[in-house]
C-alpha cells in the first residue's frame, strides 16, 4: 500500500508529461545506442568500453526489474532482501563512477533505479545494510548527486534527477541532514534564477525536493527556514502566469503548454509552502500581511479570465490573479424575498428558492472566456485545465489551514480577506457574490477543493469562540453606513457572523447527498463549528435556526455517517446557550398538525427505539437529548415513560456504547432536574434507582462510576424519603465502590461521598460519618491525581458537615464524631493536601478552615504548638501567595478560625496593651496577612474576604498590642481612600465587585473603631468626610412595624407636641 502512495507520489511530480508505467514493464526505455543528439561528449568515461558500459546498463536494468517486480518475494525472506539491497547499492555506486552519465537514456535509467529503489520505506531500511556501518541514505543522495554534477547541463536529465531525489527526500529529510548541506544551497540557487520559460519544469522539481525536504523535519533545518519561505513567497509574487501580452503572442497548442507548466510551478510552491509552515509557526508571524494576501491570491485562482479584465480576489487589488467567477451566483429577479421587517430570518427554502440548477450553476462557474482557446479544444483539455487549477486552490487552502493552526489570533483582523462583510440585504445572498471561503464550499467543481475549504473554515472558527462572542447584528444597519466606512468592530464580526450561516445554509440546500456525501459530511461538521463558536445574543433572531432547516433533512438519510454529522450539529447547537431562545417552540415541542413533519424529539426518540438503529447513530442520539435535559428539562419530562422504556432496553444491548450513552442521558437529566418535578421526588428516584442504577454495580468500573455520577445528583429530601433499605444499599454500594481497583470508579465515588456528606440526615448519624470520613481521607493518598481531587473536596465537604452541626446546636454529636483521633487524621490530611497538586490546594485550604472553627478548647491548647500552629502558618502562606482562588479560600478559611471564640491570638493579658509580651505568637503574622491581602491583592473578591475576617473578633484582646491596633486602622483608613485612585490599575471586571469592597472595608473600618473605645487613645484623627462615609454604610435598621394607621397618626401628634 505504502509502494501504491509512493508511485502515486512520484506521478504526482511528473504532471503531465510522459507518465511511465510502474508495472514491472518500461514503456519508454530504449536501447543503449549513440548519444544523443545535444548531448555532452563524455569527460572520464570514454575510456570505458562499450561492452563494460552494457554490462552496468544490464545491471541497473536487473536491480530495476527486480525492485519493481520482485520486492513482495524479496520481503518474505529477510536475508535475501538484505543481500540484495547490498548489492543493488554497490552496483549503482559502481555505475555512478564508471558510467559516463551523459545520455538522455542513461540518466533517465539511472533516475528510474533511484526513483523505484530508494523511497521512503527502502530509505530507512537500507540504513542497517551498509557492511561499513554508514547511512545508506547518504549513499543514495551521493549517487544522484553524482549524477547531477556530471549531468546538470542536461535539462531534461536534471529534471529526472531531481524528481527522483524528491522521492527520496520524502518524509526522510530527517535521515539524510549530513548529505544535503552543499545540496540544499544548489536547490535554492535552482529556485532563485532568473525566470525562463523553458526551465519552469527543473524549477519546480527543485520546489518539490525543498518541500520533502522539510516535511516532518521539525526544527532541524531551521537555519534555512527564513531563506526558503523567502523564496517561495518570491516564486508566487513574480508568476508570469498572466502576463497577458507574452501569452496572447503565442499559438493555442503553445500557451496552453506553458500555462500549464506554469500552473504546476504555482502549485509546488504552494505545496512547499504549506510544509514549511506546518514546520515552523513563527514564519506566520513574521510577515502575516503578504502571506495571507498570497494565499487568498492563489485560494480563488482559475483560469478562465486570462486574456480578458480580471476580477481582483478581496485580499489586494495589486494581485491580478484570476478568481473563480461569481455571475453564475446571482440571484434570480424572481426570488422570493426575505423578510426582514420582523427582524427574523427566512426558512431555508427561501434560500433554496434563490438558487437555480446547482448542476447548471457549477457548468457555468468554469466556462472559458471564447479567445481563451481554440476551437479545436477537446473536452479533455478543458477537464485536465479545470484539475490543475483545483490542485492550485487546493494547496493554497491548506496554506491557510496551516496559518489558521499555527497563530488563530493573528490571523483573525486578515478575515474579511476569505470571509465577507456586505452589509447588502440578506435577499441579495452576498456571499456568492465575491469569492470567499464559503463561495468555494458551495459551488467549487472539484469536491476534494469543496471538502478542504470546509475543514479549513472549521479550523479557523476552532479557537476564535472569544473573538466571534463581540457579534453584534444592528437592525437598521444603513448601506450608508458601510460606504463610510464606520462600521464598528463588533459590527463587522456581526455581518461575517450572518454571512457564514446564509453561506452555509446555501451550500446545504444546494447540495446533493447521493453523489456527494463526503462533501456533505464536512459541510454539517463546518456548521457544527460555526454553531458551537458563535454567540447569537446580539445577532438577530432566528440565525440558528437557519441553518438547522437546511440540515434536518440528513437526519432521515439511510447513510449512518449523514446521521451521526447531523446529531454532532444539533447536539452542538443545543448547548449553545445563547441560542435558545426560539429552541424550544421551534424545534422540540409537539406540532399541532399531525400531517407535519416530525420535531426533532420525536426523531430522537425514533433513533433510540429502533432496533435496526446503528450503534454510532443511537449513541449520538443519546447525546443529543442529554443536550436537550440540560436546557430544556421540561421537554423531557413530558416524555419521560419512554426515554424510561427505552433505557430499559439498552440494559440488554450488547454493544456497552448505547447503554453508557443512555446512563449519561439519565445522570445529566437528573442533574437539571433536580430542583424540579419529577426528578426531585422520592417516588421518581426510587423508581429509576430500582430500574436502571443499582444493577450497573454488579457490571464493569466504568458502570459503577456512571452509577455512582447518577447517584451523586439525588437531592438530600428525596434521599431522606427512600425506604431505609435503599438508604443503606446505596452507602454501602458507594463505599464499597470507593475501594474499587478502578481509578474512574473511585474518584465517581468520591464525588458521591462528598455530596452525601452533607445530607442532615446522614451527618447526623455518628457511625455513618466516621466511615465516610475515613474511606476519603484514606483516598486523599491515592497515586491518581483525579481521586485525590474528589476525595480532597469530600474532606473540604467533611469539614463543612462539621460546621453545620455546632451551627444547628448538635453538639452532642459533634463531641461524639470529633474525637481526638479523627480530629488528628483530618488535620494531617488537609496540610498535606495543601502541599500536593494545585487542584487540591484550595479543598485543603477550605478544610483546614473549617477544622479550626470547630475544634474544642482541649484539643486547641494540645495541639498549639504543633497541628494548630502548622494550620495557621499555612494558612498565612497561601494568603501571601499562590493562586487567586487559594488566596480567597485561605482569607475565608481564617475568618473561620476567629470565628472560633476559643481560638488562640492576640493578647493573653486581656488589659494592658502597651506592650503585651503575652502576645500569641502568630497574631502579628495573621493580621499581616490580611492586611497585604487588603494592600495588595488584584482581586477584588479577595480583599472583601480579608476585610471579613478582620470584622470577626469582637474584643479589643483579639487584636493584640497598640502597635499592632494602631497600624490595622491605618491600614484600613488608606486602603478607603485609595481605592478611589485605582480605577486604571485593575481589570476591568473587577469593578463589578468595587462597591461591595467600599462597604467592607468602610464597616469593617466602622468595627475596629466601636472596639477601640475613640481613636484618641490610639493617636490617630479621622477626617470627617470618611466619618460620614462610616455613618452612611451601616445597614439600614428596619422601623418597628406599624400595627394601624390610628399609630401613625399618634406618633406624628406626638412629634408635634
Amino acid at each position: 500500500m505504502a509502494n501504491a502512495s509512493r508511485q502515486r507520489h512520484y506521478r504526482h511530480h511528473r504532471g503531465s508529461g510522459q507518465v511511465r508505467r510502474t508495472d514491472g514493464e518500461d514503456t519508454q526505455a530504449r536501447a543503449p545506442g549513440p548519444r544523443q543528439k545535444g548531448s555532452v561528449a563524455p569527460v572520464a568515461g570514454d575510456c570505458l568500453s562499450s561492452q563494460r558500459r552494457q554490462e552496468l546498463r544490464e545491471d541497473l536494468v536487473k536491480i530495476l526489474n527486480r525492485a519493481k517486480g520482485g520486492r513482495a518475494d524479496a520481503a518474505k525472506d529477510a536475508t535475501e532482501s538484505q543481500e540484495f539491497s547490498k548489492s543493488a547499492q554497490e552496483k549503482l555506486a559502481l555505475a555512478c563512477i564508471e558510467m559516463s552519465i551523459n545520455t538522455q537514456d542513461d540518466v533517465e535509467l539511472m533516475s528510474k533505479v533511484v526513483f523505484t529503489l530508494f523511497n521512503n520505506e527502502l530509505v530507512k531500511a537500507f540504513k542497517s545494510f551498509d557492511p561499513q556501518g554508514n547511512d545508506t541514505s547518504n549513499s543514495t543522495l551521493s549517487a544522484s548527486n553524482s549524477v547531477s554534477t556530471q549531468a546538470e547541463i542536461i535539462q531534461r536529465s536534471q529534471v529526472d534527477i531531481l524528481r527522483a531525489l524528491s522521492t527520496v527526500l520524502f518524509e526522510n529529510g530527517a535521515l539524510v541532514k549530513d548529505a544535503l548541506l552543499d545540496l540544499i544551497d544548489i536547490l535554492l540557487g535552482t529556485c532563485s534564477s532568473p525566470r525562463r520559460q523553458e526551465q519552469s519544469e527543473l524549477r519546480r522539481m527543485a520546489l518539490n525536493c525543498l518541500a520533502n525536504l522539510v516535511h516532518k523535519t521539525g526544527s532541524l533545518y531551521s537555519t534555512y527556514h527564513d531563506r526558503i519561505y523567502d523564496l517561495l513567497l518570491s516564486n508566487l509574487m513574480t508568476t508570469s502566469y498572466y502576463e497577458v501580452g507574452t501569452l496572447a503572442s503565442l499559438s493555442s497548442t503553445v500557451r496552453r503548454k506553458d500555462r500549464a507548466s506554469e500552473r504546476k510551478l504555482i502549485s509546488s510552491a504552494l505545496r512547499a509552502l504549506h510544509f514549511l509552515l506546518q514546520e515552523d509557526k513563527t514564519l506566520s508571524v513574521r510577515s502575516m500581511p503578504p502571506l495571507v494576501d498570497v494565499i487568498c491570491r492563489f485560494m480563488f485562482f482559475t483560469s478562465d479570465n486570462t486574456t480578458g479584465q480580471l476580477a481582483a480576489t478581496p485580499s489586494s487589488n495589486a494581485f491580478s490573479v484570476g478568481v473563480i467567477k461569481r455571475s453564475s451566483y446571482a440571484i434570480p429577479t424572481s426570488s422570493t424575498p426575505v423578510s426582514i421587517s420582523t427582524g427574523v430570518l427566512g426558512g431555508s427554502s427561501q434560500l433554496a428558492d434563490t438558487y437555480g440548477d446547482p448542476a447548471l450553476s457549477a457548468r457555468r462557474s468554469i466556462q472559458s472566456s471564447d479567445s481563451e482557446y481554440s476551437d479545436s479544444e477537446s473536452g479533455a483539455h478543458q477537464a485536465q485545465r479545470m484539475q490543475h487549477d483545483g490542485k492550485v486552490r487546493l494547496n493554497a487552502l491548506l496554506c491557510l489551514q496551516a496559518v489558521a493552526r499555527a497563530v488563530p489570533k493573528q490571523l483573525q483582523p486578515h478575515w474579511p480577506k476569505f470571509l465577507t462583510t456586505s452589509t447588502s440585504p440578506l435577499t441579495t445572498l452576498a456571499t456568492y457574490k465575491t469569492p470567499s471561503l464559503l463561495s468555494l464550499m458551495g459551488s467549487d467543481p472539484i469536491p476534494t477543493v469543496r471538502t478542504a475549504a470546509c475543514i479549513v473554515l472549521g479550523n479557523i472558527l476552532e479557537s476564535s469562540k472569544q473573538y466571534l462572542a463581540m457579534a453584534e447584528e444592528k437592525s437598521q444597519l444603513s448601506g450608508m453606513k458601510s460606504h463610510a466606512g464606520i462600521l464598528t468592530l463588533s459590527e463587522k464580526v456581526g455581518l461575517m457572523t450572518r454571512e457564514l450561516h446564509v453561506g452555509v445554509a446555501a451550500a446545504m440546500d444546494n447540495v446533493d447527498n447521493s453523489v456527494e456525501q463526503a462533501v456533505v459530511i464536512q459541510m454539517i461538521k463546518c456548521a457544527t463549528s460555526i454553531v458551537a463558536n458563535c454567540t447569537y445574543e446580539k445577532m438577530r433572531r432566528g440565525l440558528a435556526l437557519l441553518i438547522f432547516n437546511s440540515i434536518k433533512r440528513f437526519l432521515d438519510s439511510d447513510e449512518p455517517g449523514l446521521q451521526v454529522a447531523t446529531l454532532l450539529f444539533t447536539t452542538a447547537l443545543l448547548s449553545n446557550t445563547s441560542a435558545q431562545t426560539d429552541l424550544r417552540e421551534t424545534i422540540l415541542l409537539s406540532s399541532q398538525d399531525e400531517n407535519t413533519t416530525p420535531n426533532l424529539l420525536s426523531q430522537l426518540m425514533d433513533l433510540i427505539d429502533g432496533a435496526d438503529i446503528p450503534i454510532p447513530v443511537r449513541v449520538e442520539a443519546w447525546n443529543t437529548l442529554s443536550a436537550i435535559a440540560r436546557h430544556h428539562v421540561v421537554v423531557i419530562q413530558s416524555s419521560w415513560p419512554r426515554f424510561d422504556t427505552a433505557l430499559a432496553i439498552e440494559h440488554n444491548a450488547e454493544d456497552s456504547r448505547a447503554r453508557t450513552a443512555g446512563l449519561l442521558f439519565l445522570e445529566e437529566f437528573a442533574k437539571s432536574g433536580s430542583s424540579a418535578s419529577p426528578p426531585s421526588t422520592s417516588t421518581w428516584w426510587k423508581d429509576i434507582l430500582e430500574r436502571h442504577i443499582l444493577n450497573v454495580f454488579s457490571d464493569s468500573p466504568s458502570f459503577k462510576a456512571l452509577g455512582c455520577d447518577c447517584i451523586s445528583h439525588i437531592s438530600a429530601e428525596a434521599f431522606n424519603g427512600l425506604p431505609d433499605r435503599l438508604e443503606v444499599l446505596i452507602m454501602s454500594l458507594v463505599l464499597g465502590t470507593a475501594m474499587d481497583e478502578n481509578t474512574a470508579a473511585r474518584a465517581a465515588a468520591c464525588r458521591a461521598i462528598g455530596v452525601f456528606i452533607l445530607f442532615p440526615s446522614l451527618r447526623e448519624d455518628c457511625t455513618l460519618i466516621v466511615d465516610m470520613a475515613n474511606t476519603v481521607l484514606e483516598l486523599c493518598r491515592d497515586p491518581n491525581l483525579n481521586v485525590r481531587v474528589r476525595a480532597s473536596w469530600a474532606v473540604g465537604n467533611l469539614s463543612d458537615s462539621l460546621v453545620l452541626l455546632k451551627s444547628n446546636g448538635r453538639d452532642d454529636v459533634l463531641e461524639e464524631v470529633l474525637t481526638l483521633s479523627l480530629w488528628t487524621k483530618i488535620m494531617r490530611t488537609a496540610l498535606a493536601v495543601c502541599q500536593d497538586n494545585e487542584k487540591l490546594k484550595s479543598n485543603g485550604i477550605r478544610a483546614i478552615g473549617g477544622l479550626l472553627r470547630v475544634t474544642f478548647e482541649g484539643i486547641l491548647e494540645r495541639e498549639r504548638h504543633s497541628l494548630v500552629k502548622e494550620a495557621v502558618y499555612a494558612l498565612i502562606k497561601h494568603m501571601e501567595q499562590g493562586s487567586l482562588k487559594g488566596r480567597w479560600n485561605a482569607c475565608y478559611a481564617m475568618q473561620n478560625a476567629l470565628l472560633n471564640t476559643d481560638f488562640p491570638i492576640g493578647s493573653t493579658a486581656g488589659t494592658s496593651y502597651a506592650l503585651d509580651s503575652n502576645m500569641v505568637s502568630w497574631t502579628k503574622d495573621v493580621y499581616g496577612a490580611l492586611l497585604q491581602a487588603i494592600q495588595q491583592s488584584k482581586n477584588f473578591k479577595v480583599r472583601i474576604n480579608a476585610c471579613a475576617a478582620l470584622t470577626v473578633p469582637k474584643t479589643r484582646a483579639k487584636f493584640g498590642d497598640q502597635t499592632l491596633f494602631r497600624n490595622i486602622i491605618q491600614v484600613l483608613m488608606m486602603a478607603v481612600q485609595n481605592l478611589d485612585h485605582e480605577q486604571g490599575q485593575h481589570e476591568f471586571g473587577e469593578f463589578q465587585y468595587r462597591g461591595q469592597l467600599e462597604t467592607k472595608l468602610l464597616r469593617c473600618l466602622d468595627h475596629l473603631l466601636q472596639v477601640s473605645g475613640g481613636l484618641s487613645k490610639l493617636g490617630l484623627e479621622l477626617d470627617p468626610a470618611l466619618r460620614q462615609r462610616i455613618l452612611a454604610s451601616r445597614p439600614a435598621v428596619a422601623p418597628p412595624p406599624v400595627e394601624s394607621i390610628q399609630q401613625i397618626t399618634d406618633g406624628v401628634e406626638t412629634l408635634a407636641v
